[in-house]
């Protein structure tokens, strides 16, 4: 087990991630998808991960590319994303 990544850097990559998966956090915490507490506790899970990097490689790849999300998506990675897609498919 590593220490907690820095918690403003996680809400950044957590906000980044949503947004190229088609997720608004902030629209889902004011209607209500999501709570203070749901937030806190993905940016936490965020935090805990051992790898960063890859999903900031793969977001800084979707904005260049400026199209749907590939393929090749770190899901297997990323400990929010079954929560971003739920609230992403939810919505729709």
């Amino acid at each position: 087990m590593h220490p907690l990544g820095e918690p403003m850097q996680h809400l950044h990559l957590l906000t980044r991630m949503g947004k190229a998966l088609g997720v608004d956090l902030t629209e889902a915490f004011h209607r209500g998808e999501i709570s203070a507490e749901d937030w806190a506790g993905m940016i936490t899970s965020c935090r805990g991960c051992d790898a960063p990097e890859g999903c900031r490689r793969w977001l800084d790849a979707q904005e260049r590319a400026r199209g749907a999300p590939s393929a090749v998506l770190p899901l297997g990675q990323c400990s929010n994303a079954a929560r971003l897609l739920h609230l992403r498919d939810g919505s729709r």
